[in-house]
C-alpha cells in the first residue's frame, strides 16, 4: 500500500519551503548589500598626450577602490574653449580640470572654480612655495599646481661638426645668443641641414615671451592687474623682428605646428631646437645624437626662459567634489602621486622633483641637462602675466605670432594686436 500524504500537508511542506527560501535570498541581499560600496566615477579633462595619466590613475584607483578615473582628452586649444563653454553654462559632466596656470585668474573669476583651502594647508612644506603662489587669485587658492617647466637649446651633433660648427658649451652660465644660433643654423643648412632652428611652440605665447623679455620688452601686459597691452615697445619690435627674419631667411620651418616639430629633430633634420626638458627622453629613443645647452638670449639683453606648467582645478559644479579633492590631492602633494604624475616634465612636490632630478641626471648628457634646468628655474624665469583677461591676451598674440611668422611686418602687426587687447581687455577694467 502507497503512502499518502494529506492535501493540507503538502501545502504546509510548501508554504514553509517557500518562506525558507524568502528568508534565504532575504539574507543573501542583505549581506551583498552590507559588502557593496558604491563607485563615483570622476570626470577629469586633460590637453596631454595619451598615456601621461596611466600611471597616476592606476596607483589611484589601487589606493582608493570605490573611486574611478574616466580621462576626457581634448587638444590645447579646444580643451580651454570647452571649459568655458561647459562650465559656462554649470555642465556637471566634468569634475576635474587641467588649468594652464596664467588662466587661473580668468577662470577664477568667471566663478569656474572651486577654491581649495584645505588642500593648500595640506600643501605648504610639501610643494615649492612659488607654485603655490602662481595658483592663487584674490588671496585664494584655485588649483592645485602639478608641473613647472624650463627650456633649453638642443643641438644635433653630426649636423653641427659636418658644418664645422663648433657646439655650443653645455655651462649653464654661458648661454648662446639668439643672433648666434640663427647664424649657425643657417651655417648648418648651407653644410646639408634641412633646417637650422625651430623653436618646439613655434607661434605660442609661452614659448615666445622670453624673447621679449631678453630685449627688454616685458611680458606684454601692464598697469593695474596687468590689463594694459604693452606690446608695441621697442623690445617687442627687436624681438619680433628676429623672430621673423628665421621664416624670412628659410632658417626655420614656416609649414609646421607646435605638434610636429619634435619629429623633425629627433628625425635628424633640424641643427638647434628650443624646447622643454620633456623632450630628451623622445629624443633618446630617436637616432639622433645630440648635446644641450642652456636657452639663448639677446646680445645685450636678460637671460630669459619660460617657466610655469599645468595645474588642476575642480568644477564647482561637480556633484563629487570629495573624491575630486582626493585625485587632486593624490597627484600633486602624495610624494608617490607627484612623482606617478610628473611623466617627463618637473613636479613642484618637493621629494617628486628631488627623484626627478636624480632621475634626469643619469649620464653624462642627463647630468648637464639637469645643470643647466635648476639653473634657469633659479635664475632666468620669466612667468606669464596674471590677469583676468589672460585668455583673450594669449589668444590675440598667438594670432599675431602666426601672421609675423607668415609675413606681416612686426612692428604693424604688434600695432593692430595691441588695437584688439584694448578692445578685449576694456570689459574687465570696471
Amino acid at each position: 500500500m502507497g503512502h499518502h500524504v494529506s492535501t493540507t500537508t503538502k501545502g504546509a511542506r510548501l508554504a514553509v519551503l517557500v518562506l525558507v527560501a524568502f528568508s534565504i535570498v532575504c539574507t543573501a541581499a542583505l549581506a551583498a548589500s552590507a559588502g557593496r560600496t558604491d563607485t563615483t566615477t570622476l570626470t577629469f579633462l586633460n590637453a596631454q598626450d595619451p598615456g601621461t595619466f596611466d600611471k597616476v590613475i592606476a596607483g589611484f584607483e589601487k589606493a582608493n577602490p570605490t573611486i574611478k578615473i574616466k580621462l576626457e582628452t581634448l587638444p590645447f586649444d579646444a580643451m580651454n574653449a570647452a571649459v568655458l563653454s561647459r562650465l559656462g553654462q554649470k555642465d556637471t559632466s566634468i569634475d576635474v580640470y587641467e588649468v594652464d596656470e596664467p588662466r587661473v585668474a580668468a577662470f577664477a573669476t568667471r566663478g569656474l572654480l572651486l577654491p581649495l583651502s584645505d588642500l593648500a594647508a595640506q600643501a605648504r612644506g610639501n610643494v615649492d612655495p612659488n607654485a603655490l603662489r602662481i595658483t592663487t587669485f584674490d588671496g585664494k587658492q584655485y588649483t592645485m599646481p602639478r608641473w613647472t617647466s624650463t627650456q633649453l637649446l638642443y643641438y644635433n651633433k653630426a649636423l653641427l661638426k659636418k658644418a664645422r660648427v663648433a657646439y655650443p658649451t653645455s655651462n649653464p652660465k654661458r648661454p648662446m645668443t639668439w643672433q648666434q644660433v640663427a647664424a649657425a643654423g643657417k651655417k648648418a643648412q648651407r653644410a646639408g641641414a634641412q633646417w637650422g632652428f625651430t623653436f618646439d611652440q613655434v607661434d605660442r605665447y609661452y614659448q615666445l615671451e622670453p624673447l621679449a623679455a631678453s630685449a627688454g620688452g616685458g611680458t606684454g601686459l601692464t598697469g593695474q592687474g596687468n590689463l594694459t597691452p604693452a606690446v608695441t615697445n621697442p623690445g617687442w619690435i627687436k624681438a619680433f623682428n628676429w623672430y621673423q627674419s628665421t621664416f624670412k631667411s628659410k632658417v626655420s620651418p614656416r609649414a609646421v605646428t607646435p605638434a610636429e616639430t619634435a619629429a623633425l629633430f629627433g628625425a635628424g633634420k633640424v641643427a638647434f631646437f628650443a624646447g622643454g626638458p620633456w623632450n630628451a627622453p623622445t629624443f633618446d629613443k630617436s637616432k639622433v645624437n645630440y648635446g644641450v645647452a642652456p636657452y639663448p638670449y639677446f646680445a645685450g639683453g636678460k637671460k630669459a626662459s619660460s617657466t610655469d606648467s599645468w595645474s588642476v582645478g575642480i568644477s564647482p559644479f561637480s556633484k563629487n567634489q570629495d573624491a575630486a579633492k582626493k585625485f587632486v590631492a593624490y597627484m600633486t602633494i602624495n610624494p608617490t602621486g607627484s612623482w606617478l604624475a610628473s611623466s617627463r616634465n618637473i613636479p613642484v612636490q618637493k621629494q617628486a622633483f628631488a627623484n626627478y632630478l636624480k632621475v634626469m641626471g643619469a649620464g653624462t648628457r642627463g647630468k648637464q641637462l639637469a645643470a643647466i634646468m635648476k639653473n634657469e628655474l633659479s635664475h632666468n624665469t620669466v612667468h606669464r602675466p596674471q590677469s583676468v583677461g589672460f585668455v583673450d591676451f594669449e589668444t590675440i598674440m598667438n594670432k599675431a605670432f602666426s601672421d609675423i611668422r607668415n609675413g606681416s611686418t612686426p612692428k604693424s602687426r604688434l600695432n593692430q594686436a595691441s588695437q584688439e587687447l584694448n578692445r578685449a581687455l576694456a570689459k574687465y577694467r570696471g
